[in-house]
């Protein structure tokens, strides 16, 4: 396990963004925090961090957001007012392991989540300040490389 503390949103926004620039496009990430975490705006680095130039925004109510990077593709879902008897019919089983995809809520579907997910816990601190906590496999450390 990893922790990582950011202070303030543009702290979130480079961690998010340099571990973007370390994917290969097979990766899962489980987002795992309350509302207001910081869930969506780690996302927004993780996207600026691959290449990608439009505007995220949270997929609350659409459940799916596609942005495209230099390299790869980020799919980011948000299962908050999905079912877990509803996972087979959002898309996200489909690409699981042939993009980079970003679950926020991902608690609510945890068994459908591949053995190699990278879990990410977000724990509100004082103001904008927030813990990332990191759990991941071997195979995915070159993710946490400077």
């Amino acid at each position: 396990m990893i922790k990582i503390d950011t202070h303030n949103l543009a702290d979130t926004h480079r961690l998010g963004g340099r571990l973007g620039r370390n994917l290969k496009g097979d990766e899962t990430f489980a987002l795992i925090s309350p509302l207001g975490g910081g869930k969506t705006s780690f996302t927004q680095g993780l996207a600026k961090g691959i290449g990608a130039t439009a505007r995220v925004t949270s997929p609350t109510f659409v459940l799916e957001k596609i942005y495209t990077g230099k390299k790869v593709v980020l799919h980011h879902f948000d299962m908050y007012r999905i079912e877990p008897s509803e996972i087979e019919s959002v898309g996200l089983l489909e690409i699981l392991g042939e993009a980079v995809v970003v679950v926020e809520w991902a608690d609510k579907i945890k068994g459908y989540l591949p053995d190699d997910t990278i879990w990410i816990t977000i724990k509100i601190g004082k103001k904008n300040e927030r813990r990332f906590e990191f759990n991941y496999p071997d195979d995915k450390e070159y993710v946490f490389k400077k």
